[in-house]
């Protein structure tokens, strides 16, 4: 088993640590840190009927393309698609007026930065939705990266992954482990300089579902497996995939002995870890070589602890975007393309991207594939049909004024979209509506350029991957539980929804009291977006609007009375409580 101890010996110069309690002493940290705390905000699927109102078309099954290795037997399960018969277990009538009350991620509210206090140029989406997303900066991780960079050589950041820890990967070939507790603690320092020497920076991250196991890529090709909770060496990976080729992505899927990796020669690989006798191995597969058409970004399909019964997970879903098509394959029960897609002439150095979420559709939860590259995102639904094959059709596409550099979905209807100038742009899925833009320059995100070039290795890659990897940033964004974390070259940023009642108090303290009371009155009406933090019926909601509404009338009130004219024409005053 994957999980049982190890009594085998590492090498020593791979599996050098240091503890948390040297580390602390080194870094000499300050304890006062900010209050961090976290609620697992995707475990409240909205799971809304979707209308679409595009009609839908089914993308057609292809044969199976050079690069993918022959098909083997078809699966003939007969299963039917994933009906909720409890539609209350995934709050199948939507998070926006079924979800609960949240807290920040840090006291730190970087929100409160943008333009909000001159009244007469709120942007037109602020005035009707408030501010949507809460920007917070992990004070204690960031001042634990600049410390470790200063303290023992650890390097500039260079990727960012999240779970129940935070993981950041550094410039010198280290990776830090934070805790989510209130004082971001370090727990785990993981790797060494020497190693980073050999191997360089850290060029990918992926926790496994139960947090159990870290993998790293790094920026010459090698791989390292790591155990969270010992911070013990497991495996060190040198022949996974051609070598002179950095590693792009790794990412674990479902199966905990099971990852895919991407590396700067285009080509995808699947790794399969096993342990015999006491003896850890790594096998490696080809799923897609780069000679036939470099892929740029992979992702598998990962389900939620209530989704493990769903039938499509067996299949082990895996969609890969090249720089010219989208291919969906399913690893298991045996390897099968499923869709490709291509997507016709786009700016060849606009970033393809991909992301998946389990939505809703006529009461039948599926997966949805959402597709971006430039200004276009498509999202394909992806369901089982009736003979148990894989079915694909596509929704309602979305058209933007911008070109996209990061895609994620926060829950399933709403979306935020990092464009080529780091805005963010909060849009709900259904509407195609923008809540709200963010600008984010203040993080000085961290690019992955370096990598997508294999600077590291000689900077042997194709021309069209080297243009692409100018605006990558695909190791620089993770999110988790409804969290977006971004990584900066100094810090790390978090942005969560911000509770129904925290919108209405912001804008209040903007001093803006006909928006809030609009806003508020939206919630009451059961017409706001991306709501959070309004449980029970719809009676029940109602009331508990309509009890702040009342408090909010009763300020604005006083304070017309208080603030009334003393002299002057009755003109005056009829304006003054207008």
């Amino acid at each position: 088993m994957e999980n049982e101890p190890d009594h085998e010996n590492v090498e020593q110069s791979l599996c050098a640590k240091t503890t948390e309690e040297e580390l602390n002493k080194s870094f000499n940290l300050e304890t006062s840190l900010s209050k961090f705390s976290y609620i697992d905000l995707d475990r409240e699927l909205e799971f809304k009927n979707d209308l679409i109102d595009d009609k839908e078309f089914d993308i057609p099954q292809v044969d199976t393309p050079p690069t993918l290795e022959s098909i083997l037997n078809e699966t003939d399960d007969e299963d039917e698609s994933f009906v909720l018969e409890d539609p209350t277990l995934l709050n199948i009538d939507t998070i926006d007026s079924h979800s609960y009350d949240t807290s920040s991620v840090a006291s730190s509210d970087s929100g409160d930065r943008t333009n909000l206090k001159k009244k007469k140029k709120l942007p037109d989406s602020f005035s009707l939705h408030g501010s949507v997303m809460r920007h917070s900066l992990l004070k204690g991780i960031s001042a634990q990266i600049v410390s470790a960079a200063d303290k023992v050589d650890a390097g500039l950041p260079t990727a960012i992954a999240v779970s129940s820890l935070i993981a950041v990967g550094t410039s010198h070939g280290l990776a830090l482990i934070f805790g989510k507790d209130q004082n971001q603690a370090l727990r785990l320092c993981l790797g060494s300089t020497s190693v980073g020497g050999q191997y360089g920076a850290i060029s990918a991250l992926s926790i496994n579902n139960d947090c159990s196991r870290l993998l790293c890529g790094f920026a010459k090709g090698q791989i390292t497996m790591w155990d969270l909770a010992s911070g013990k060496l497991l495996r060190s990976i040198t022949d996974a995939h051609p070598p002179g080729t950095a590693i792009l992505h790794i990412k674990f899927t479902d199966d905990p002995t099971l990852a895919i990796c991407n590396d700067s020669g285009g080509s995808v690989f699947e790794l399969t870890f096993k342990r015999v006798m006491g003896v850890r191995t790594c096998e490696s597969r080809c799923l897609f070589s780069g000679s036939k058409g470099e892929v740029c970004c992979i992702e598998p399909l990962h389900s939620k602890p209530e989704l493990k019964d769903h039938p499509i997970t067996q299949f082990s879903l895996l969609a890969m975007a090249s720089l010219t098509k989208i291919l969906v394959i399913g690893l298991k029960p045996s390897l099968k393309v499923w869709m490709t897609f291509p997507y016709g002439r786009m700016d060849p150095s606009s970033v393809p991207l991909l992301a998946w979420h389990f939505v809703a559709v006529h009461n039948y939860v599926n997966p949805m594939l959402a597709f971006c590259r430039g200004d276009v995102v498509h999202f394909l639904l992806v369901k089982r049909d009736e003979s148990g094959a894989i079915h694909v059709t596509k929704q309602k596409h979305l058209h933007l004024y911008y070109d996209l550099i990061n895609f994620t979905w926060i829950n399933s209807r709403t979306v935020v979209l990092l464009d080529s100038v780091e805005k963010l742009h909060v849009i709900d899925r259904q509407t195609q509506e923008e809540l709200e833009i963010v600008e984010i320059s203040e993080v000085q995100l961290v690019y992955n350029s370096s990598h997508f070039k294999s600077l590291a290795t000689g900077g042997n890659v194709s021309q069209a991957l080297a243009l692409v990897g100018e605006k990558a940033c695909y190791q620089s964004i993770s999110s988790y539980g409804g969290q977006i974390f971004y990584l900066g070259t100094k810090s790390v940023y978090v942005m969560i929804l911000r509770s129904w009642r925290e919108r209405v108090d912001h804008l209040l303290k903007q001093d803006c009291l006909t928006e809030a009371l609009a806003l508020a009155w939206s919630f009451h009406e059961g017409k706001a977006k991306a709501v959070v933090g309004l449980s029970g019926d719809a009676s029940k909601r109602k009331a508990v609007v309509a009890d702040r509404m009342v408090e909010i009338l009763f300020h604005y009130a006083d304070r017309a009375l208080k603030k009334c004219p003393d002299q002057g024409k009755i003109q005056v005053m009829e304006q003054h409580f207008q």
